[in-house]
């Protein structure tokens, strides 16, 4: 499984690093994301994100060894430590959050279209993209088709000018990456959708956020009453408390992915039940029961049915009560999740929360480093003085 990401190294800095991890999926799930079996395959320099096809050039010298593991290659084993085993290897999971999978799979914008079905966004009268009407679901709701893909990414390859390929990109909507050398590379099914990015940060934030608090659905007293109710719940420690935050600023100060996923499948229907109107209530309702399936660690098909069934229940209700202006493609892409399920195992499986904590992990590495530096310059300097008096 492969995840690429940025992380900033710097303190008060803009500065993005980009790494690109890999995690080996024969491993069982409790030991797959330990960061000493997480493997860092590079780190591409900052100070700003590479841009679209030009990953590529990071990206070809890896390829060039997944080729070489695809064919075989022969090593020494501890179960044959004096006679060598043919090992081979395989990308199966591409786990990301939308731009960085973009990026790697040569697709455009999330905005414009879907990577995994035929769903193409449509635009309201100020051009701002969306991915409502679901009456044509069946015409649209289907997988997209792999071998298509592969020569329009090729195709764009071969085109001569920026011009052309602008062009291409804006018919065929998708580019060439290098990923495509790889024979077994499948664009649509090996590309997940992130549930942390998704779900959480995505849909959870936004329902909350856009549609309720700068909706005036919830007031700041609204959110004042809400921190109140949320200090008096007591939960068990393995399951983590959410920040009291949730009247800071505009509401909701600095939640992380996992603080979301704390606050909406724990916290929100308690605190917020009667602060909402009913339709509100029905989209929170489904959202709530919808996380709630997928994040078992044993799924069946009847849970996965379910669980699509209510997401849908929430993208219908949003364009009923809101416009179709408000399906986000995080919303549409939602509906992908059981699909990706039936492919990986439940969410716990391919989600990003160990790959955001491996940036986490590098980025205090860098600052230990980066302090002992100073602390080095400071006792060099202090000697420097000390010195030049003794002379």
């Amino acid at each position: 499984m492969i995840n690429l990401d940025w992380f900033s190294p710097f303190q008060n800095s803009i500065y993005s690093t980009g790494a690109i991890y890999a995690v080996i999926c024969n491993l069982p799930r409790e030991l797959r994301f330990k960061p000493q079996n997480i493997i860092t395959l590079a780190l591409l320099p900052g100070p700003k994100e590479v841009k679209l096809h030009h990953i590529n050039h990071y990206l070809a010298p890896l390829v060039d060894q997944l080729l070489e593991l695809w064919n075989g290659i022969e090593i020494t084993t501890n179960e044959s430590p004096m006679d060598t085993k043919k090992i081979k290897c395989a990308v199966i999971c591409y786990s990301c959050d939308i731009p960085a999978a973009r990026k790697l799979c040569g697709q455009i914008s999330a905005r414009i279209a879907c990577f995994q079905c035929e769903k193409h966004a449509q635009f309201d009268a100020r051009h701002q993209p969306n991915f409502g009407e679901f009456v044509d679901m069946d015409d649209w709701f289907v997988e997209r088709d792999v071998d298509e893909i592969k020569i329009n990414a090729y195709a764009w390859l071969q085109c001569k000018t920026e011009d052309q390929r602008k062009k291409h990109l804006s018919k065929h909507f998708v580019r060439w990456s290098e990923l495509y050398r790889l024979p077994y590379f499948n664009p649509v099914r090996h590309v997940t959708v992130d549930p942390m990015h998704c779900l959480f940060l995505g849909i959870a934030k936004w329902i909350v956020m856009r549609l309720w608090v700068e909706g005036g659905k919830l007031s700041p007293n609204s959110l004042k009453l809400m921190d109140k109710r949320a200090k008096k719940l007591q939960l068990p420690s393995d399951i983590g408390r959410i920040p009291y935050k949730i009247a800071t600023e505009e509401g909701f100060s600095g939640y992380t992915a996992d603080q979301w996923r704390t606050f909406i499948m724990i916290y929100a229907t308690t605190i917020t039940w009667d602060l909402l109107t009913e339709p509100d209530q029905h989209i929170l309702a489904n959202f709530v029961r919808a996380c709630n399936l997928l994040v078992c660690r044993i799924l069946d098909k009847k849970t996965l049915n379910e669980a699509h069934q209510r997401l849908l229940n929430v993208a219908k209700l949003i364009e009923c009560h809101y416009g179709p202006e408000k399906i986000t493609p995080n919303i549409h892409l939602s509906l992908h999740l059981c699909e990706n399920c039936m492919d990986y195992s439940p969410l716990y499986s391919f989600w990003c929360f160990s790959f955001e904590r491996m940036n986490g992990i590098l980025g205090k590495y860098q600052e230990y480093y980066n302090y002992n530096l100073y602390a080095a310059s400071f006792f060099v300097i202090i000697f420097i003085i000390i010195f030049c008096r003794l002379i």
